[in-house]
């Protein structure tokens, strides 16, 4: 009953705030600093055939840790933090609760699969560096690549794709991509921000995790 509510949800959001036919600007900085990552809204985990649905709320604090808080039915709140995102360390997170639910998840679900919990946990920090890198004060160069552009914080690097009314971003890692999607970016009020896992070598989509904010 609550998946069905929280799709007729989704759907009756996505129809009233329509964004404009194009994004806001066409500075690629600009246009990345608008993906959202913090606020309130609902999430979907989807791992092979589980699906997880709950409420999130998520931000990125003084001390430049990124938290998100998720409240699941029947199974209450978990967390998920990154800390010092303003650092390069990677290793420097614990299995929070809803870290250790999507490492549980990938192992009972995806067992033919090579991806493993911990290095999806360091390619979403890596990629949320890289989104929130003007609030952390972190330069980031970008140079055209055909129609992309390839941007780097550091020695990452992330391959951009500008879309009509999306972004995409993705962070490579242990043999898949993170592939981040940003849509409706220039609505008012409802956005849309996605994680999808895919293997390049089968092009399976392995786990997705798509926030819907207010």
């Amino acid at each position: 009953m609550f998946s069905r509510i929280f799709i007729l949800l989704l759907l009756s959001s996505c129809s009233l705030f329509k964004g404009s036919e194009k994004l806001r600007s066409n500075d690629l900085l600009k246009n990345l600093e608008s993906i959202k990552v913090e606020g309130e809204g609902k999430g979907r985990l989807h791992i092979h055939e589980r699906q997880y649905l709950f409420g999130v709320e998520s931000l990125l604090r003084e001390d430049k840790s990124w938290i998100m808080g998720v409240a699941i039915p029947l199974h209450g709140e978990e967390v998920l933090l990154f800390p010092s995102l303003d650092q390069k360390n990677t290793d420097d997170y614990s299995m929070d609760s809803f870290a250790l639910r999507i490492d549980a998840g990938i192992r009972e679900n995806l067992k033919n699969s090579t991806l493993k919990g911990a290095d999806f946990l360091s390619a979403l920090r890596k990629t949320l560096r890289f989104l929130l890198a003007y609030r952390l004060k972190l330069p980031v160069n970008c140079e055209a690549k055909d129609k992309d552009h390839v941007c780097s914080l550091g020695e990452d690097d992330f391959l951009v794709m500008s879309e009509e009314k999306s972004l995409r971003v993705v962070t490579p890692f242990a043999g898949h991509q993170l592939i981040t999607t940003a849509s409706n970016l220039t609505g008012p009020i409802f956005m849309n921000t996605q994680f999808k896992v895919t293997a390049p070598e089968t092009k399976q989509d392995l786990l997705t995790l798509e926030l819907f904010w207010k």
